[in-house]
């Protein structure tokens, strides 16, 4: 299967390769800032953008609700214009997480994707 044949995908380039590798974007000054989380951003070293996400056992006790937030940031990375604009970002959660939170982290990520990839422009 050619690269171009998912466009949809998060192959490794999209990836951070290890935990430690997106501390500088921790860092980094650039936030936007939600009611649940943070987006950090700096400009990346090549044309599509990476994604890493920061969760903490003590913001999320349960690794069931860990793994559900990481899968629901990448699915929304994933189909997100974001991806290709060559941003690295990391995902932070502001306070601790609940199940019933689920859709109003969805609709804050989405927002907040749309904000990096609108100043990325």
């Amino acid at each position: 299967m050619s690269r171009d044949a998912r466009p949809q995908g998060l192959s490794r380039r999209h990836r951070f390769s290890t935990r430690s590798a997106f501390g500088p974007v921790l860092r980094g000054s650039r936030k936007l800032r939600g009611r649940l989380a943070v987006l950090h951003i700096v400009p990346g070293q090549v044309s599509t953008s990476r994604l890493g996400i920061a969760l903490t056992r003590r913001l999320v006790p349960a690794a069931h609700d860990r793994n559900s937030v990481k899968r629901l940031a990448r699915d929304l990375f994933r189909r997100h214009a974001l991806k290709r604009a060559g941003l690295d970002c990391v995902i932070a959660l502001r306070e601790r997480f609940d199940d019933a939170q689920v859709p109003a982290l969805r609709e804050e990520l989405a927002q907040l994707f749309d904000q990096a990839a609108g100043n990325a422009r």
